[in-house]
């Protein structure tokens, strides 16, 4: 499986491989010429191969090493999205980045704060790094805003959508409780 990943990553991503390949199982090989990376699982484990590789793809978009290696858990994903898909040039990019900052970085830090994920924004992409359920929280909040829904239709959505998950969790833990006896 191979990845690649931007100039100013490399030495960051060459520094972490021996922790990589540790916590892994999986052998990974850095072609600093072409900037591509070569992930091969050591057990036939391809499982443990496709984490390395969001990992480093985390890496690539901005997140930090630490934050990037909570993909490890089964619970954990990265989801990135592409501004250039969505957007009509750089001015209507910069539009779009905006409503997902907010002023001041308000939107954003409340997409974070309601669903507990790590989210970057960089020159076209836009990072979310977190717990299965939060991420699809936070990426379809994300979304409605790409797609100019008002804000404050995002923030009921996000009360809603952690609401409703918090009386799932809830609700499947009765349940265990009650097979369990």
């Amino acid at each position: 499986m191979y990845i690649t990943v931007p100039d100013e990553k490399i030495n960051l991503i060459k520094s972490i491989i021996p922790r990589l390949e540790e916590i892994s199982n999986t052998k990974i090989e850095l072609n600093e010429r072409t900037k591509s990376i070569n992930v091969t699982p050591l057990n036939n484990n391809a499982y443990d191969a496709m984490k390395v590789i969001s990992i480093i793809k985390a890496i690539g978009v901005g997140f930090d090493p630490e934050d990037a290696m909570k993909l490890m858990k089964d619970d954990y994903i990265l989801e990135i999205i592409d501004l250039k898909d969505v957007s009509n040039g750089p001015d209507d990019l910069k539009r779009i980045k905006g409503r997902i900052i907010g002023e001041k970085g308000k939107t954003k830090k409340i997409i974070q704060e309601y669903t507990g994920v790590n989210i970057i924004i960089t020159d076209h992409y836009v990072g979310i790094l977190g717990n299965v359920e939060q991420a699809d929280i936070a990426k379809r909040a994300i979304e409605m805003l790409i797609k100019g829904r008002e804000h404050s239709t995002v923030y009921k959505y996000l009360d809603r959508a952690e609401r409703d998950l918090y009386l799932f969790k809830i609700n499947r833990a009765l349940k265990e409780g009650l097979n369990n006896t």
